[in-house]
């Protein structure tokens, strides 16, 4: 039933399907009008690789900000994902649809996995309930956006192997452990959103596997020798990002550990609250009621289990235990991104298994209630069922219209409505004194370039921070801005650097 029902969203996710964010920049390298001509089809997901001359070439053309820095990097191992992308474009070139026909298939096959995974580890109501809690959930609304297909394709792998890896170590199923392995090889091809996945095999031999230690760390000693040889790659190669939200574990583990607690707490409460992620980068200046909100939930949902825990069978509590402190586990490879509800895809894998322990054992022992501890569990049980039986497959059905509302139809409307004269356009440059949000700022210029519109000789945005501009105009060829009460994210870059690009100092 939860397969046919991820088919079904996936299917309904088809009329809306669009090209945004980043698609713009992987397309156009694909079709080969973008100025980043070093990449490859192996390579989509690496946005600058830190090379200055690279760097100052898309900056030249307007393509990166004037404000990042010339080792500006943002560059992930996702070759898996990236060839997968190559292939839709060969098959159906610029039409968006064939696109999410791929995306959905991952997407009925992480169901699929996870349903696996669930029939081992709870075969009961409460693995059933968790199946169809996540297979519905509205968080899964942000796929719809294909560049974010690496972490579904991720999830996909991951959580079949996974299921592989409980089979052997349950069964004594041999092949389970080869599979296991190769699976998760697999996973991390396709994205680093796969240490995600492996965090639940690491909580499953913490806390569930049969044996004693010795052989728990036999059992896990292959899939730590793969993680052990992805992050040793990663840091040689020089991946990972610096700016734009990221913060980098491996380059700057301090601010990450500082920044962990705030960031895991808003995670998880976005978990529990069916999503509302993207809030923490749209409203900045909302994160440390974010964060307590997300703190409150967290505590909430912790009573909550506590209250029903002793209800359930020795068999449910060793099931959900593994799993739900693996989605604990699951959201700390996010914590230094910039969130979004793409982050709580993975998470949501145990964090349905909580959801669903909590609803079950409460609509069978808690009701109807009886005395105030009771009220206050049905209470809080209610409102997690409105959340994410009712409320969630509606957002599921809205998001896809959403989403294309806001990165896409709105700058295909800002394209259509800016004056610009074709004849004289490639011989001026454009100025963009402000843009309202980064979507409007950073992503004109990949779709002009991937729909073949007029170009001028530059495309610059100077700003678009979240705050208000001051601008001032000291000569005839030079502008003063301030940021009153803001700045930019500026990525490698100090106060006092000089900027120089082709037609443009700072």
């Amino acid at each position: 039933m939860a397969v046919l029902l991820a088919a079904l969203l996936g299917l309904a996710e088809l009329p809306f399907a669009a090209f945004m964010a980043d698609d713009l920049f992987q397309l156009g390298a694909l079709e080969g009008v973008s100025p980043c001509t070093w990449l490859g089809p192996w390579r989509l997901y690496t946005i600058s690789d830190g090379v200055p001359e690279h760097v100052r070439a898309m900056q030249d053309a307007g393509a990166f900000p004037w404000f990042f820095g010339p080792d500006f990097n943002m560059a992930f191992f996702r070759p898996l994902s990236s060839a997968l992308l190559a292939a839709d474009h060969a098959m159906w070139g610029l039409w968006p649809v064939g696109y999410r026909l791929q995306g959905a298939c991952w997407f009925i096959a992480l169901v699929a996995g996870l349903g696996l995974v669930l029939r081992r580890a709870l075969p009961g109501p409460i693995g059933t309930l968790a199946l169809i809690v996540f297979a519905i959930s509205g968080i899964h609304g942000s796929l719809f956006w294909n560049a974010a297909r690496h972490i579904v394709i991720a999830g996909a792998l991951g959580t079949i192997a996974l299921a592989a890896h409980v089979r052997w170590r349950e069964t004594g199923w041999r092949s389970g452990r080869v599979l296991s392995v190769v699976g998760f090889a697999l996973s991390l091809a396709a994205s680093e959103a796969a240490l995600a996945v492996l965090a639940y095999l690491f909580a499953y031999e913490a806390c569930s596997a049969p044996g004693d230690s010795k052989e728990r760390w036999r059992a896990v000693s292959p899939a730590l020798g793969l993680l052990a040889a992805y992050l040793a790659m990663f840091q040689l190669t020089g991946l990972g990002a610096v700016g734009g939200g990221y913060v980098d574990p491996l380059r700057a583990p301090v601010a990450f550990l500082v920044q962990l607690p705030a960031r895991w707490l808003f995670l998880i409460g976005a978990v529990i609250g069916g999503g509302g992620a993207d809030l923490w980068i749209l409203r900045p200046d909302l994160r440390s009621a974010l964060t307590l909100l997300g703190g409150a939930l967290v505590v909430a949902v912790a009573l909550l289990l506590r209250m029903v825990w002793a209800s359930g069978s020795d068999e449910e509590r060793r099931g959900s235990c593994w799993l739900i402190a693996g989605a604990a586990a699951a959201a700390i490879p996010f914590a230094g991104t910039p969130i979004g509800s793409r982050c709580l895809v993975l998470p949501m894998l145990g964090g349905s298994v909580a959801i669903a322990f909590v609803l079950q054992r409460w609509w069978t022992v808690l009701r109807p209630p009886r005395g105030v501890r009771c009220k206050v569990v049905s209470a809080g049980c209610v409102l997690l069922a409105v959340i994410h039986l009712g409320i969630a497959p509606l957002a599921r059905l809205a998001s896809p219209y959403v989403m294309r509302e806001v990165m896409h139809e709105r700058l295909v409307t800002a394209m259509q409505q800016v004056e610009l004269d074709p004849e004289r356009l490639a011989r001026q440059r454009v100025v963009v004194l402000r843009a309202p949000d980064f979507i409007m700022g950073l992503h004109p210029f990949f779709f002009r370039t991937l729909y073949r519109l007029p170009m001028p000789r530059s495309w610059r945005t100077l700003s678009w921070a979240p705050c208000p501009h001051r601008f001032t105009r000291t000569s005839a060829d030079t502008l003063e801005l301030v940021l009153v009460d803001g700045q930019l994210d500026a990525p490698g870059l100090a106060v006092g650097d000089v900027v120089a690009l082709d037609g443009m100092r700072a």
